[in-house]
């Protein structure tokens, strides 16, 4: 007694399974087929909106020097140790914040 572990028994005898349940046959005459026709280059296009939101994304990637020397000081005072904070500045702004 033969048990098939793939699957039903071959439709006819020029039929070859494999390992897999795949018929042999089939898949070779798949990868014959040739395609009608031939695949066309693929294209995009660019609305206005898409050119206006990439230019507004480099503007805002882009550091102002100014900005970039301000940070750079405060984090020098603030791993330094020498960075003040003033307590009645910090309790006004959370008094008038809508927390």
């Amino acid at each position: 007694m033969a048990i098939n572990l793939y699957g039903p028994p071959a439709a006819g005898p020029t039929s070859q399974i494999d390992g897999t349940g795949l018929d042999k046959a089939a898949i070779s005459q798949n990868k014959s087929a040739a395609p009608s026709t031939v695949p066309q280059e693929d294209t995009t296009a660019f609305s206005s909106t898409a050119t206006a939101v990439d230019t507004l994304t480099q503007a805002a990637l882009q550091t102002v020097p100014t900005r970039q020397q301000k940070v750079e000081s405060l984090k020098d005072a603030v791993n330094g140790a020498q960075y003040q904070l003033d307590a009645a500045k910090i309790a006004a702004s959370l008094a008038s914040s809508d927390l």
